[in-house]
Parts: C-alpha cells; sequence; structure tokens
C-alpha cells in the first residue's frame, strides 16, 4: 500500500522526538541515519549535507558505509545520483543503482555492493540543503510508502539544518 503505516507514523514521530531533543547537528544526523536504517530494514542509511562554500556534498553521517568516511567524503554538485537529488530536487529511486548512468564509484565509502538506492533532497524553503540516500544489497523497488516516510523526515531534518547553519553550528 502506498499510506504509510501506523508503525511508520509511530517510529516518525520518535524520530523527530529524538532529533528535536538533540544537543548538536552531528548528533540529529547519527540518530536519524541509524533510526531510519532500522526502522526500514535498509543496510545503509546516509545524509550528505550541501557545503554551500566549497560547492560540495560532503557526508556528514552514515550507519552502513565506511565510518572513516563520514566527514571526509563529498562530491561534486554535479556528481553520482546524490548531485542528481540535488539538482532535479526530487526523489531518486532506483532498483539498481550501478547501472545509472549518473552513478558514482565511491572506493573509500566501500558502497559498491548495494544495488538499490533511494535519494531524497532535503529541502528547506525551496532551497536544497542536503540529500538523504537509503541503499540496500538486494535490489528492490522502494514503495511510494518509504519515500512519503522520508520525505516527512527530511522535511523535518532541513530545519534543523537550517538552525545549525543560522547560529554557526555546521562545522
Amino acid at each position: 500500500s502506498n499510506a504509510m503505516s501506523n508503525m511508520q507514523l509511530d517510529t516518525l514521530r520518535r524520530i523527530v522526538q529524538e532529533i528535536n531533543s538533540s544537543v548538536s547537528l552531528h548528533d540529529s544526523l547519527d540518530i536519524m541515519v541509524n533510526q531510519v536504517a532500522d526502522a526500514m530494514k535498509v543496510d545503509v542509511c546516509s545524509i550528505y549535507l550541501l557545503d554551500e562554500r566549497n560547492q560540495r556534498y560532503l557526508l556528514m553521517a552514515s550507519k552502513g558505509l565506511n565510518p572513516e568516511s563520514v566527514g571526509h567524503v563529498s562530491l561534486q554538485l554535479s556528481e553520482g545520483l546524490v548531485g542528481l537529488v540535488g539538482q532535479r530536487e526530487e526523489i531518486v529511486n532506483l532498483e539498481n543503482a550501478s547501472k545509472h548512468e549518473r552513478f558514482a564509484y565511491l572506493p573509500e565509502t566501500g558502497e559498491e555492493i548495494y544495488n538499490s538506492f533511494l535519494g531524497v533532497p532535503v529541502m528547506y524553503r525551496r532551497k536544497v540543503m542536503g540529500v538523504l540516500v537509503v541503499q540496500n544489497k538486494q535490489p528492490q523497488d522502494f514503495s511510494e510508502a518509504a519515500e512519503s516516510f522520508l520525505v516527512t523526515l527530511c522535511a523535518q531534518l532541513s530545519g534543523v539544518i537550517a538552525h545549525a547553519h543560522a547560529v554557526g553550528n555546521i562545522d
């Protein structure tokens, strides 16, 4: 079904509460990737934030990718599927990501084994703040309910990121 289940709504409320009560942006992002990976039973959940100064997307939090790549790996604005999500400002949902022409291989993340890809833009006041990505080893078509779940979460997260920008806590 396309509607979110009660379980998803409960999970959503719980994650949003945790994000809103966490002290720092880093904590919020870590909570989010871990909770989303658990709730959706996916192998990977990552958040890339737009670094406007350097015009790149920086991997800021991840459950499933190589922890050492967090805070170090970045993509140009037009690079990879993350860049595609940001450019289009819309969801990219792929059953087999590595076959897509825009797939960018980042060896340091250890991500080559993940087939399915769902990327959602984190938008605030019609501006892209970042991209949330979930990935799975098994090729799978993520449902509309999964999309709705992430879109709703990203809408909540965007305010947190915008606030961090405003008070200078982004780095």
